[in-house]
């Protein structure tokens, strides 16, 4: 059974997930209409604020607390934890491209290009983000579990708690 630090951890990939699939049928709805309503870009907020807030501070807890703790059982620089940090950086430009596509898209006068520009972007944002999480849970997480004593398990949810909140800098 999985310790606290990844059930908390795990909870994020569930949330992030709904915002996926609120994205996808934003997506959905605008390869049919090609348009960029008030709706759509209510909807998106809930993505945009997922991005600069929610995703940064999930990655601060994994790569300054959780990666660092396994370096104990697992290499850091191959295998897992490499391939994992490495995604986190593909994640970001498919999400700074997402933003800046959206940027570009004004309600009721999105040009076809800023359309196609937003849905590419926005599509490789959420496969690469969703392989991730894939990986995270089918593969790192249950590793942890194994070997994680159940006391680092304690220590490492409350330095998640304690270091990382707004402004926190994934990597520092």
């Amino acid at each position: 059974m999985a310790g606290q630090c990844i059930q908390h951890l795990l909870q994020e990939h569930r949330a992030a997930e709904e915002i996926l699939a609120a994205l996808d049928a934003l997506l959905d709805s605008l390869e049919q209409e090609r348009s960029w309503s008030a709706d759509r870009a209510e909807s998106f907020a809930r993505v945009r604020q997922f991005v600069t807030r929610d995703l940064p501070l999930h990655e601060c807890k994994e790569d300054t607390i959780l990666f660092p703790a396994l370096a104990g059982f697992l290499p850091s620089d191959t295998g897992p934890l490499d391939v994992l940090r490495s995604e986190f950086a593909g994640i970001a430009v498919e999400a700074g491209r997402m933003m800046e596509c959206a940027a570009a898209l004004a309600p009721n006068e999105a040009s076809p290009k800023s359309v196609h520009c937003f849905l590419r972007a926005s599509r490789a944002f959420g496969q690469l983000l969703r392989d991730h999480i894939y990986k995270e849970d089918r593969v790192l997480f249950p590793m942890v579990a194994r070997y994680l004593p159940a006391e680092k398990d304690a220590e490492l949810l409350a330095a998640m708690q304690q270091r990382c909140t707004p402004g926190c800098r994934p990597g520092a």
